[in-house]
């Protein structure tokens, strides 16, 4: 197993829509980083995928979870379906997310209201299967107005946008630019699949950088390998942190 590098430069690693609808793919990713001695990832948790995927009936996975938990994994709530299931784009929605994603703003156009009951609902699933959340991340990287502030309400110390790593206690964020790629389209695959090395050497001067991993990634061979080079280059040429270790939140915060 290859050591993580010493380093003054750090990176974090998240692996989102971990959901057991995804289970055979989140595998593949963990022995990927596993390679490189990145045993503890955060995870980023879809309680209930797209209404047909509850944690609660799914034992093996949540007991998988629990253990990575145990182990130094930090759970984040990812949404609640992951989907936008009874809610129609107007126009101007669609404006708003152009290029972002096709179906999954959860949480971008939710009421206060709503925005509430999700996160309840998405919070008592996660701590009825025995996992604290560290932290909120909605899909797509997706907030309303509201959105934070609801989510500090409810004890919820972090959270992230496409660019920076935020401690919503303390209101204070960190720039931490994301390295991710798109497979929602085969010519995005393999034009982010092309880029994804470059981008992480034209960002070697940036402190912290993040590598965010969807599940699809390992499903097509260019971005697999782009990932597993880019993870890589990280490893050998970065220290590996935990989110509340770069935002100075208390392991007890959740």
């Amino acid at each position: 197993m290859a050591l993580v590098a010493m380093s003054t430069r750090q990176f974090v690693v998240a692996v989102h829509d971990v959901t057991p609808a995804h289970a055979d793919r989140l595998q593949r990713i963990y022995d990927i980083l596993e390679r490189w001695g990145i045993d503890c990832p955060a995870l980023f948790v879809v309680p209930d995928w797209h209404g047909a995927w509850p944690l609660d009936d799914h034992g093996t996975f949540v007991a998988d979870l629990t253990r990575r938990a145990a182990g130094g994994a930090e759970i984040f709530l990812h949404g609640y379906r992951h989907d936008e299931a009874g809610r129609r784009r107007t126009l101007t929605d669609r404006v708003r997310v152009c290029g972002r994603t096709a179906t999954s703003a959860e949480f971008m156009f939710l009421s206060e209201e709503e925005t509430g009951q999700r996160l309840d609902a998405g919070l008592g699933m996660l701590r009825g299967a025995g996992l604290e959340p560290v932290g909120f991340v909605p899909p797509a990287w997706l907030f309303a107005a509201h959105t934070r502030r609801l989510a500090c309400d409810r004890g919820l110390a972090l959270t992230e946008s496409f660019v920076w790593l935020e401690n919503l206690q303390a209101r204070e964020r960190r720039f931490a630019p994301a390295l991710s790629w798109s497979t929602a389209r085969s010519w995005r695959s393999h034009v982010t699949a092309a880029i994804g090395g470059v981008r992480a050497r034209l960002s070697a001067m940036q402190p912290v950088l993040r590598l965010s991993i969807h599940p699809p990634d390992v499903d097509v061979p260019s971005v697999r390998h782009s990932l597993e080079r880019v993870t890589a280059h990280l490893a050998s040429t970065r220290s590996f942190r935990r989110y509340q270790e770069l935002l100075g939140v208390s392991a007890s915060i959740g």
